[in-house]
């Protein structure tokens, strides 16, 4: 790197428009040991002063007043920034829309939506009957690159139900799979959120002593378990093994519980069961050591716990209120173990505990407060 190109880099990084030269020195000084010590350095530095100027980055002052006569060749004592041109922002050109695409028309669309559009559209154009594909095929296809479309179900278009996604792209999404574990026969599937819990609960129920009464494992959080809940379907067709009750076991703080709730609504969109609070399981967290979190509003607090059944919803609420939460880790395994009987239905054990009560499924909320967390503090 020149000593001119050394001065560019660091006059790029400045924000005021006069810079000192003895800083634009200094910098050119740091990039090459030998300048500062060279006889030749006062020339490359008038040097690369002049190239500053001829690249139009920088304009060098005009009268004597900016230079500097102490020795051979006079030196600026500052130069001037040059302010970049503002590129002027001229609207896409009309486009020729295909029919499925017409309601882009009447819209005021950006560059960026020209962008998305124009590919689409020519795929439309040519190959309307085209091959449902995963996503990031088409994403491939239409703009050579697999991540492209990667967020495509969040853009404006797909979310106002202009844009849809088996109709104009012809793709579907293709998340990864939900991990589950058939462990038995039973027709339902317990899913949970850490390791830990995971884990103990891997070793109960596969030790469990009546077979029967054991159905599917499943481990999954977060944005993840959102996105992959709907594969869960297509393996209990693979499997022959669908399932009545789908329950979930997740922490007890604001994240884990509005995943739940957005896991159950994407759950029966698929055409599964909605997702219920494995009730049990946190009626006896509940008696766990909570540990202290950012408290909740008790607005936020109370649609949050809105999923849990009614005997237990009020104290989640209040725990999140007073800046508390629960983690399963809070339940260990030889807890959990002691909590679930061989001598008691399983499935009652899990989803009711010591009451029969069951929540009713939500109806989807209008607006989810915020995306999910596979990771929380």
């Amino acid at each position: 790197m020149s000593t001119a190109d050394r001065m560019a880099a660091y006059l790029a990084r400045q924000s005021r428009q006069h810079v000192d030269f003895d800083a634009l020195a200094g910098a050119a000084d740091a990039g090459d040991s030998s300048l500062a010590t060279s006889p030749r350095r006062r020339r490359l530095l008038a040097d690369a002063a002049r190239t500053l100027n001829s690249r139009g980055l920088a304009t060098l002052p005009k009268g004597s007043d900016g230079w500097d006569y102490s020795a051979h060749p006079p030196l600026p004592r500052w130069v001037k920034r040059t302010q970049p041109a503002r590129s002027s922002r001229r609207r896409p050109a009309p486009r020729a829309f295909v029919k499925p695409l017409s309601f882009a028309t009447t819209l005021n669309l950006t560059a960026a939506d020209h962008a998305l559009l124009g590919p689409i559209n020519a795929l439309l154009r040519d190959d309307p009957d085209a091959e449902i594909v995963p996503l990031a095929d088409r994403s491939y296809q239409l703009f050579g690159d697999e991540k492209r479309l990667k967020d495509i179900e969040r853009h404006y278009l797909v979310a106002r139900g202009l844009l849809d996604l088996t109709t104009h792209l012809r793709a579907r999404p293709t998340p990864a799979p939900l991990a589950m574990y058939e462990l038995g026969p039973a027709p339902w599937m317990l899913i949970v959120e850490n390791t830990a819990a995971f884990t103990s609960l891997r070793t109960i129920l596969g030790a469990w002593p009546d077979r029967s009464q054991v159905g599917w494992l499943g481990f999954g959080s977060g944005d993840h378990l959102i996105a992959s809940i709907p594969t869960a379907l297509t393996a209990f067709r693979e499997r022959d093994h669908p399932v009545d009750d789908l329950l979930m076991y997740a922490d007890l703080d604001i994240d884990g519980l509005h995943c739940a709730q957005q896991a159950s609504h994407r759950a029966q969109a698929a055409g599964l069961p909605p997702l219920l609070p494995a009730s049990g399981l946190y009626q006896a967290l509940l008696a766990g050591q909570p540990r202290s979190h950012s408290p909740a509003t008790a607005d936020a607090a109370h649609a949050a716990a809105a999923w849990l059944p009614p005997h237990i919803a009020p104290s989640v609420a209040q725990l999140l209120a007073e800046g508390l939460v629960l983690r399963q880790e809070a339940l260990p395994l030889p807890q959990l173990r002691a909590l679930l009987s061989p001598d008691a239905p399983l499935l009652a054990q899990l989803r009711d505990g010591p009451t029969t009560e069951t929540p009713l499924p939500l109806p989807p909320p209008k607006d989810p407060p915020h995306d999910c967390k596979a990771l929380r503090g």
